[in-house]
């Protein structure tokens, strides 16, 4: 029965549900900025819940090929990743922080898996940056989660998370490595940062969440594949700042006004992606490897040798 229960919780709270509906807060309070700036109207494809439902009682129009099958099985893998991922780090769900990082790479992989299985070659051309992006995104993260826990001494998400609610936030607590873990750390957050603009598809490195690309990865799919890909590529909006809080910002907690502080913490990264946004609306995202492994990872490097150097 607790298996059962955990699979309930996986689909319906923190899991699916909670993802979608966060996503979409998210991208409301993203798309609402934007509008307040511009003077225009949120941007970007209609992800709401009413689209959302239309596109699942809609017909799937066959495209033939390998994608056939790739279209039916790619965003569900997308979406029970980060369903899985939301469920670690809100402890519903035990794991590891490689299990985490696993889960991400399953979910960016499905996507690459539907550029490179198209027939159509404008869709399929996206399929290397889709990949760049992966690499830009992962090898950073990589060494963030590693300094994360070779600070810490800890393996697993709420290990990771419990041993900041005892000594505080990763990003200003000075146990486990003094003053030079604490500046190791803040140069991983900067990497952090910009794994998320990937992760989330923001701007400058991200690939057109908020805007239709000619081509995009949706081209070639109709029906209930589309709207699951539409609520995955939705809920990435939410699971990175939750992300990021577990990692450096104490996670979530069980008093109300712990709580409560958390949602602020979570809004407040929400709001800074968002700026990162707004003001690289005219940046050039063709450099994405350069700036994500050359910056990102240079900084999640320097900064895991920090940590290193303070708790030895």
């Amino acid at each position: 029965m607790a298996f059962v229960g955990k699979l309930a919780y996986l689909a319906l709270f923190p899991g699916l549900l909670f993802i979608y509906m966060a996503g979409l807060a998210a991208r409301g309070l993203l798309g609402g900025m934007s509008g307040v700036v511009t003077g225009g109207s949120p941007r970007g494809p209609a992800l709401g819940l009413p689209g959302v439902l239309r596109l699942l009682t809609a017909e799937c129009i066959p495209t033939g090929g390998s994608l056939s099958a790739v279209i039916w099985l790619a965003p569900p893998v997308m979406l029970f990743a980060l369903s899985w991922v939301s469920c670690m780090l809100f402890g519903v769900v035990g794991g590891d922080l490689a299990l985490l990082f696993s889960l991400l790479l399953l979910s960016s992989a499905a996507v690459i898996l539907i550029c490179f299985s198209s027939e159509n070659p404008r869709v399929r051309q996206n399929g290397r940056s889709e990949a760049a992006a992966l690499l830009g995104w992962a090898i950073p993260l990589a060494l963030v989660i590693a300094g994360a826990s070779l600070r810490t001494g800890e393996a697993s998400v709420a290990g990771l998370i419990d041993w900041q609610v005892r000594n505080g936030g990763l990003l200003w607590s000075m146990e486990g490595g003094g003053a030079l873990a604490v500046a190791g750390t803040a140069m991983m957050l900067a990497a952090a940062l910009l794994c998320a603009l990937l992760l989330m598809r923001l701007r400058p490195l991200g690939r057109g969440m908020f805007s239709e690309a000619p081509a995009g990865i949706a081209q070639d799919i109709t029906g209930p594949p589309l709207a699951l890909l539409r609520i995955a590529e939705t809920a990435s909006l939410a699971v990175a700042p939750l992300l990021l809080t577990a990692l450096f910002l104490a996670g979530p907690a069980s008093n109300w006004y712990e709580v409560a502080f958390w949602i602020l913490k979570v809004l407040g990264l929400l709001l800074l992606l968002g700026i990162v946004d707004l003001v690289s609306a005219r940046a050039r995202s063709d450099r994405l490897l350069p700036w994500s492994l050359g910056v990102g990872g240079g900084l999640a490097l320097a900064g895991l040798v920090l940590v290193w150097l303070g708790v030895s």
